[in-house]
């Protein structure tokens, strides 16, 4: 059983990457501590909305309220990050061009990059 979750998982996590590069921006899930790649030009001016899926909670006795949005450039490192409790939209302007990438932490959401 344990396999047949491994190969599954293995021919899904490849495209999730790589959905963003495909399309220009992103519209996908992004799981816990999955990061997403997609390429932007230097003064691009992008839309990050996000919807909440889940939120995990964690082993200790503080509720997290939200899920935890970071954007990063591949060589420059953090661009920005955000807290989202259940959605949320923001303006973002791309200030390096290349390759970055999104990343989820706390929970699951849904987000478009645009």
């Amino acid at each position: 059983m344990h396999r047949r979750a491994f190969v599954s998982l293995a021919a899904v996590v490849p495209f999730a990457g790589c959905t963003g590069l495909l399309s220009g921006g992103v519209d996908t899930t992004i799981e816990q501590d999955e990061r997403v790649e997609f390429s932007a030009d230097e003064g691009s001016e992008l839309t990050v909305s996000v919807e909440v899926q889940e939120v995990f909670q964690p082993d200790i006795d503080v509720e997290r309220e939200g899920i935890s949005l970071r954007i990063d450039h591949s060589e420059n490192g953090i661009i920005d990050t955000w807290t989202v409790e259940d959605s949320a939209t923001f303006d973002l302007t791309i200030e390096d061009g290349g390759t970055h990438s999104v990343i989820v932490t706390g929970g699951v959401a849904d987000v478009t990059i645009d």
